[in-house]
């Protein structure tokens, strides 16, 4: 997990790769919970699958980024993924994009 070459001022790119576990939600809570720029993309597309700590920790970052007025976006979910945030109804709120650019472009 790290984050990407900073290429647009304001936008930061977070790659997650391989499964999205309880073993990585600490690192990415501590990554989330820096100060955060206008635009945060959090890149799946290397996600597998998500558990429910992973799950939880995204929720608190969606949750962490309305309160303080901060733009995100999930780009490049599998379908498996995908399943999970329609199973547990998060589809919804969560700001979901395909790629990094149509989220740059939803953003703007």
């Amino acid at each position: 997990m790290a984050w990407l070459p900073q290429t647009d001022p304001g936008v930061r790119i977070l790659k997650v790769s391989g499964p999205f576990t309880l073993n990585a939600v600490f690192e990415f809570q501590s990554i989330v919970r820096q100060p955060l720029p206008a635009l945060t993309i959090v890149d799946l597309s290397d996600v597998p699958y998500m558990d429910s700590a992973a799950l939880g920790s995204v929720w608190g970052m969606h949750i962490s980024c309305q309160r303080k007025q901060r733009a995100y976006a999930l780009v490049g979910a599998s379908e498996r993924v995908k399943e999970l945030f329609r199973m547990t109804g998060l589809n919804a709120a969560l700001v979901l994009a395909d790629s990094v650019d149509s989220a740059r472009t939803a953003s703007a």
